[in-house]
This record gives structure tokens, C-alpha cells and sequence, in this order.
């Protein structure tokens, strides 16, 4: 007998337990897709989903606030709501129905027409010091977009200078104000010819918020079910150990080292294909991209699921019977789920958290994964380091695993 006449019996047996393998494609399909709906992601290509909802409450009603609102307007970022009074406008930033709320006050204009060219150009030291309140303009957010509104008020103060410039200028200096035009528009003429005549460049398509989710959502929990083959694996032992078939290998004509790669291959072959469909379910049900190199995410999964099943061996070495199993690896496989990254992107993770979910494979693996799918430009150099980290961990877990079964003969 030998290692490869142990991992097609085994092979035989995974296959057709057919609940067993569907749950391990179907659950993290599940999750995947419940969280794709609980952050209003899946398929969502409606305009307010990808902008921040900007309510605006015009009190001033002049040409000049009207000229900034269009200004405003034209920044597609922004889902512009204009509203009638401050007292519903508050309530539904209250509500959440509003993400940043920005109220022109009615002494906008006549803050305006106080205004020297000195003022615009040197708008930190003159008037205009105090940015948005010194023209009446107030910004608030909800209890959770602190930072958005203080974005919102630069680009709102950006937008009152752009569109007030050349009104001060035109009321301070007419003559000035005329030649400066005359100048721009000539400019614009002799500058358009050799645009037009020129190739115009492919813009890509930018992707939409749902396939930039799931590239995330999809390699987190592909890795984290890829590691719960641990459980499986060591079920497979204990069963085996129970009906007294692992004692009969243990004397078969076979090296210790051919036995465990026997038993350790199907779970591989497995955890590839599992690993497989979730990236394809990924492309083709939420429309996920691969990067622009799919090609390398292969030695990714591969070493991944090396990872896995190894470290799988070693809990089969380690546990006795079923209720340890259920303890100790549905524990191991949550915790290093955890503080890796899977459950929470790692970005979002503090600095010392980041550290710490290197020891676990799962990080790295993320890493990588990171890497290919949302980069333009991959760095090669820290995949491959990600690719090693993970098959050092693979030799550290069979070489564990390999000792822990010399001490059970």
C-alpha cells in the first residue's frame, strides 16, 4: 500500500458524503451574500448608494448663492437635496436620510459684496479667515460623518470662492475684470484645436461599489471556510481511529510521512476546489474582479489550502474524541478568524491588531489576496513573501502533526 492508494479511498469516501461538500461551498456563499445585503451592496448601481447625500437649505435665495448650489452640483460626488426650512432639514439628518447638511445663510450676499480682491486672494488673512461662517454658510453632519462634513466644508468654501471671484472682480476692477476674460477665452480657443485633434484616451469604466465589496467579502471568508476543514479533518481521524482503520495503516507497508500525505491529500484536493468556486461564484454571481493579473492568485489558493489542510493534521493529532473537536477547533478556527482579519477587514483593524494577525496564516493570505485584487499595480514582492510566510506555516503545522502521530503509535 501506498500514499497515493490512501488518498483515492479517502477521496472515494469525501465523495460521497455530497452534504458535506455542499455545505462547504454553500455556507460561505451565505454569508458572503447576507453581508452583501446588510451593507446595501449587492447589485447596487443607484446613484445615491455611491455619492453622499448633501441636504441644502438655501435662506440667502440671490444669483450669487444660487451660482455657488450649481457649482455644488456639478461635483458628482454629491447627492444635492435642497430643502425648504432648517427645523425638517435637522430632522432628517436625524434620521439618517441625510449625511451632511450645509445651510446658506440670508446674509450670504451681503457678505459677498463686502468683499475686496485682497479678500479672495489672500482669503486666510483677510475676511474670509474665518472660511465659511464669515459668509454665512454652516455645515453640520450626522453622528457618524464627522470627518464628511469637515470635507464638505472645504469644498464648499473651494466652490464660494470660484464662484464669487469673478463678481468681486468685476465690482472692484470692471476694466481688469473684462481683459482678464478676453485673455482666458483666447487662450481656451488657441488651447481647443490641438485637443480635439489629438487622440482621445480610453477611460476604463469604473467599478461598481458592489464588486469592490465582494472583492473583499469573498477572499476574507474564502479563507476563513478554507480553515474550516480542520473539523472535517479531524472527524475523518477520529472515525478512522474508532473502527480500528488507522491502526491497520499504521502497520501497512507505508512510511509514517506517506500515511499523513495520505490522508492529508483529498482535504487539499477539496479545499482547491472550494476555493475554486468561491472565487468563481465571486466573478460570475457578484460580479467581482480578479485583478489585473488572475493568474497569480493560483499559487495563493494553493498555498492557502496547504496551509489549512496541514494545520488540520495537526488538531487531528491533537483531539480524541468528537466533543474536542467541536471545542477546540470551532474555537481555533474563530479566533484566528478573528484577529486575522477575516471578519473585519484588516484596514479597519488598529496597527497593534494588524501585528498581532501575522501569526496567524489567514493574514498573510489576505495580504496577498489584497494585493492582486484591489491594486493596480500588485507588488510581486510582497505576494511571493505572503506565498512563503503561508508554506512556512504548512511545514511547521505537518511537521507538528507529524510528531504528535510518532507519539500516538
Amino acid at each position: 500500500m501506498n500514499a497515493w492508494q490512501i488518498a483515492k479511498k479517502d477521496l472515494r469516501l469525501l465523495a460521497r458524503d455530497r452534504r458535506t461538500l455542499f455545505i462547504l461551498v454553500a455556507l460561505p456563499l451565505t454569508f458572503i451574500t447576507i453581508l452583501g445585503f446588510s451593507t446595501g451592496q449587492l447589485f447596487n448601481e443607484r446613484e445615491k448608494a455611491r455619492r453622499v447625500r448633501l441636504g441644502v437649505v438655501n435662506e440667502d435665495q440671490s444669483n450669487l448663492s444660487e451660482k455657488l448650489l450649481e457649482q455644488v452640483k456639478q461635483l458628482n460626488a454629491l447627492e444635492v437635496l435642497e430643502l425648504p426650512e432648517r427645523r425638517g432639514a435637522k430632522q432628517s439628518l436625524a434620521e439618517g436620510k441625510l449625511d451632511v447638511l450645509v445651510f446658506i445663510g440670508p446674509k450670504y450676499s451681503e457678505r459677498v459684496e463686502e468683499l475686496d480682491l485682497g479678500d479672495i486672494f489672500y482669503s486666510t488673512e483677510g475676511r474670509l479667515a474665518g472660511k465659511l461662517p464669515a459668509l454665512d454658510i454652516q455645515v453640520e453632519s450626522g453622528a457618524f460623518l464627522a470627518n464628511a462634513a469637515q470635507v464638505v466644508q472645504e469644498l464648499v468654501f473651494a466652490f464660494a470662492l470660484q464662484s464669487i471671484a469673478p463678481d468681486v472682480l468685476r465690482a472692484r476692477e470692471p476694466i481688469q475684470a473684462t481683459r482678464l476674460l478676453s485673455k482666458a477665452r483666447q487662450a481656451r480657443e488657441q488651447r481647443e484645436p490641438g485637443i480635439e485633434s489629438g487622440p482621445i484616451p480610453a477611460v476604463p469604466p469604473p467599478q461598481s461599489r458592489s464588486s469592490i465589496v465582494y472583492q473583499t467579502l469573498v477572499p476574507a471568508y474564502t479563507v476563513m471556510f478554507v480553515f474550516f476543514l480542520v473539523n472535517f479533518m479531524a472527524r475523518s481521524f477520529i472515525g478512522e481511529r474508532e473502527m480500528g482503520t488507522l491502526d491497520r495503516l499504521r502497520i501497512a507497508p507505508i512510511t509514517r510521512t506517506g500515511l499523513l500525505f495520505g490522508k492529508t491529500f483529498p482535504f487539499f484536493v477539496i479545499s482547491l476546489v472550494q476555493s475554486v468556486l468561491l472565487f468563481l461564484a465571486g466573478k460570475l454571481i457578484f460580479g467581482m474582479s480578479w485583478g489585473a493579473e488572475p493568474l497569480r492568485l493560483v499559487p495563493v489558493i494553493v498555498c492557502t489550502s496547504l496551509a489549512a489542510t496541514t494545520l488540520g493534521l495537526l488538531v487531528a493529532t491533537v483531539v480524541r474524541t468528537e466533543s474536542q473537536v467541536s471545542a477546540y477547533g470551532n474555537f481555533l478556527v474563530l479566533i484566528l478568524a478573528s484577529i486575522s482579519g477575516c471578519l473585519m477587514p484588516r484596514s479597519w483593524q488598529p496597527e497593534l491588531m494588524q501585528q498581532i494577525g501575522l501569526i496567524t496564516p489567514h493574514a498573510w493570505a489576505l495580504i496577498a489576496y489584497d494585493q492582486l485584487l484591489n491594486r493596480e499595480l500588485p507588488d510581486l514582492e510582497v505576494v511571493t513573501h505572503c506565498c512563503l510566510m503561508l508554506l512556512a506555516f504548512a511545514a511547521g503545522f505537518f511537521a507538528l502533526g507529524w510528531w504528535r502521530f510518532r507519539r500516538m503509535e
